[in-house]
Order: structure tokens, then sequence, then C-alpha cells
């Protein structure tokens, strides 16, 4: 009998979340378990089938989602869930970081650029349209079933922005000033966020770690070249 146990939270923890555990059926043979005490959450998964600690995790999200969402549904409040270790039936922790990391262990965030902070700080005060697509962008991190939504929506609003200015409703201005690839766009992120922006999610595919960071990195990418573009204007 293979087991995982994932541990966590529900936000926000004041809401001193509680309900007894919750079974729910996986597959023929498998269960998942979700319990929550004082907003802590534990979900364990048996002979369920994964190939490993990360594709355990992934579902147990899902699960520990699906059920504080439903009790927020009947309560009217919003909650959000963090699943912060999960144990493998050996005994051996994993704490999953905060931040996703490409392949090679290559990292999204630039912390040798020690003046992006500011410059993006600064430019989000005065641009609606990069203050909601880096947003967009944050939220793609930590969401892994909506990555691609919310990676196509920063793009969009990046897309918009140049549209704005150019005062043409089209993709061509984001093109022309960025260097954007249309194809790149459609091929790496948009063909995940199609099925569920139409609210079609019998129809989403699948994503990998690699796909979900290589949409992330686009997505930082073309806000990072937006980024530039902007303040150069400004500076100008």
């Amino acid at each position: 009998m293979k087991r995982y146990v994932v541990l966590g939270r529900v936000h926000p923890e004041r809401a001193d979340v509680r309900f007894t555990t919750i079974s729910l059926g996986i597959g023929s043979t498998g269960k998942a378990q979700v319990s929550c005490d004082s907003s802590q959450l534990a979900v364990v998964l048996t002979d369920c089938g994964f190939d490993g600690f990360l594709s355990a995790y992934i579902a147990a999200e899902q699960f520990a989602s699906l059920v504080t969402n439903a009790l927020g549904f009947y309560l009217g409040t919003g909650y959000s869930i963090e699943l912060i270790q999960i144990v493998e039936d050996d005994g051996t922790p994993h704490v999953i970081g905060a931040r996703p990391n490409g392949p090679d262990g290559e990292i999204l965030g630039l912390p040798e650029d020690e003046a992006l902070f500011e410059r993006a700080l600064r430019l989000s005060v005065s641009d609606v349209f990069l203050r909601f697509a880096i947003a967009d962008y944050i939220r793609a991190i930590t969401d892994i079933g909506d990555c691609g939504t919310y990676c196509y929506r920063a793009i969009e609003s990046i897309k918009s922005a140049c549209a704005f200015t150019a005062k043409i409703d089209s993709w061509q201005p984001m093109h022309d000033a960025l260097g954007t690839s249309r194809d790149e766009i459609e091929q790496i992120v948009k063909k995940f966020a199609d099925p569920v922006r139409h609210g079609n999610w019998i129809e989403l595919p699948p994503t990998t770690g690699v796909e979900r960071y290589t949409m992330l990195k686009l997505t930082r990418n073309i806000l990072l070249s937006y980024i530039a573009h902007i303040d150069k204007a400004v500076k100008a």
C-alpha cells in the first residue's frame, strides 16, 4: 500500500477552518482523505498510482481545493490553500518551495538586476496594464491548474497596453515594440489557456512542470521587455 501525506494550511488562517475527514475515491482502488483543524490541512493519498511525490503533491492540491472550495461556496467565504510538505511512504519528507525551478535549476527571479524591483514598482504605479499583468504573472507562479490562464491574461494585458498606445486593436503593436511572436505565444501558452477561458475544463490538456516553467519564463520575458520599453519612453 503506497501512501503520501501532504500537510498545509487554509488561508485566511484566522478563519479557523475545521472539518472532519472527507474521503474521496481515486480510480478503482485509490483514496484521498482530506481533513482540517484550526486551518491546518492534511491530505492522505493511498494507492493512487502516482509516479512520484510531485505528481502526488499536485493531486493533493486539487483534492484539497475541491473540498475547501465547496466549503467556501457553502459559507460564502473566500478560501485558498497552501500545501507545504509531502511525506513519502518511507518517511522521506519534501518541503515544496515557493519558487518554481527550470529543468537545470534555472530560476525565474533576476537577483542580479538590483534595480528591477524599483523599476517594476515605479512603472506599475502609473501603468495599470503593467500593474495587473504582474499580478496575473504572480498568480500563475502559485496556481498550477490555472498557470496557463494567468500567463495568457498577463500577456494580453501587455498586448492591450501596446494597442492602446498605438490606437490599434491588434496584437501587432506588441510584436513590433517587443519582438514577440504570435506562434510562440500560441504554442507555449494559449493552447493551455483557451479551454479554461471558455469554461471547457474537460478539454484542458495536462501540463508538466517543464511546460509550466516555460509558460512562466515566456511571460516574464514579455513583462521584462515591456518594462524596458516603457522605461525608455519615460526617460526619453
